[in-house]
């Protein structure tokens, strides 16, 4: 049995190479085609995303969280379906939408993004049963194998779109690798055995939970890409592509910020049962303190070195304003502690609560970066500054919305 500490880092070193991997194809976009190309890439993550996080029902956090007992298959069945949805959704997108949607990489990101539903229900079990080590261990080597594979492909073929697809074929390999690692099924305790009702009563409370909670992620992923609305707003697609090349900066954050709360919800939900919901809020509370106290340093490295390392990673065409960069490391300063917060409100099982923080944030970020655009900033400041303030918004909202209730139900739905 691995170490907390050890399985801590091996999962977000995992999710830090999965954020590098990305990133990676990125780069080669901006190599091999400019900022343009990058722009067509992020448009189609920017409307996939969305629609796979909105229909899935939060099923790997509910399947941590949820204070009541489903069956696995119950759970299986739920994901399948939404995948399903979610396929019919982008191909009548893909092919009735507008004709600035990629068709020729939708469909290659499209199964990556069925890969990753899929595979993200099975990564739910590693993540209960505490094989978080190999959870990491998982990502690591989809991420690393992705890299090499679309190296070689890139220069082999000169080809985006054949990268993409072979980037394709091994997410799907690694789903395939994780169901079969997590199939094994855990031991039933007594108690979740006694506390079985049937199978209709199981898909009342999944879906009554889910709901609110793939809401929640869905207005998340959508404060993800809302600020790149906002830049298309005001600016080109080229102005997109530069966007979205140094906003990698927070995906970053927001993936290591995923892997710190995959470590501590189990011990978030211990601390919650054990000693109640003002011990763990005040545990919260310091933890978030350390974390931005110590990524400080960072902001103020960003600020000095940031526009010359982007120029020097993509090119000229790729270069921001101080400014700009400014904002990107505020908003992964705030995003990491946000995390923290969003997990005590997941153990809490305070669901619609996180999603109308997500909703009023979506809001702040198209008023602040509507407002500045149209006072004259351009279109990557104003996309910048967008997302600062929907990072800012969701943190400080979901530490008002964890204040201990008068009532002591276990469950607020």
């Amino acid at each position: 049995m691995h170490s907390p500490r050890s399985s801590f880092a091996v999962v977000t070193f995992g999710n830090v190479a999965v954020a590098g991997a990305q990133w990676y194809l990125v780069w080669l976009f901006a190599q091999q085609s400019g900022p343009i190309a990058v722009g067509h890439y992020s448009t189609l993550i920017a409307m996939m995303t969305p629609v796979f996080i909105a229909t899935q029902l939060g099923l790997r956090n509910l399947f941590v969280t949820l204070q009541q007992t489903v069956r696995w298959r119950i759970y299986l069945g739920c994901r399948l379906s939404t995948v399903g949805l979610s396929i019919l959704i982008i191909t009548g997108l893909v092919i009735f939408g507008p004709a600035q949607i990629h068709s020729a990489l939708a469909f290659p990101l499209l199964m990556i993004k069925v890969s990753d539903s899929i595979g993200d229900l099975f990564y739910a079990r590693l993540q209960k049963t505490g094989r978080l080590f190999t959870f990491g261990l998982i990502l690591l080597g989809v991420a690393t194998v992705s890299a090499i594979t679309v190296t070689v492909v890139i220069l082999s073929t000169g080809s985006v779109v054949t990268a993409l697809w072979s980037a394709a074929v091994v997410s799907a390999a690694g789903t395939v690798v994780t169901i079969w690692v997590a199939s094994a099924k855990p031991p039933e305790t007594p108690e979740a055995i006694e506390s079985r009702t049937s199978v209709r009563e199981e898909i009342r409370a999944l879906i009554t939970a889910g709901v609110p909670m793939s809401l929640m992620q869905g207005v998340y992923s959508l404060l993800s890409y809302v600020p790149l609305a906002v830049v298309a707003w005001f600016g080109s697609p080229s102005d997109v592509g530069r966007y979205a090349s140094a906003a990698y900066l927070v995906v970053f954050a927001n993936l290591v910020g995923a892997s710190i709360e995959t470590v501590v919800l189990p011990a978030f939900r211990t601390i919650h049962d054990g000693d109640g919901p003002v011990v763990l809020r005040r545990r919260v509370k310091r933890l978030c303190a350390i974390a931005l106290t110590s990524l400080v340093p960072f902001v103020v490295l960003a600020l000095f070195i940031g526009p010359w390392l982007l120029s020097t990673i993509y090119g000229a065409d790729f270069v921001l304003s101080r400014e700009a960069v400014l904002f990107l490391a505020l908003a992964a300063l705030c995003t990491l502690p946000t995390y923290l917060a969003s997990a005590n409100l997941l153990v809490l099982n305070r669901y619609w609560a996180t999603f109308f923080v997500g909703a009023v944030a979506i809001g702040t970020v198209l008023a602040g970066g509507g407002i500045a655009g149209m006072a004259g900033m351009s279109a990557v400041e104003a996309g910048c500054l967008a997302v600062f303030i929907g990072s800012l918004t969701r943190l400080l909202g979901e530490f008002y919305c964890s204040r201990p209730r008068l009532e002591s139900s276990p469950v607020t739905l």
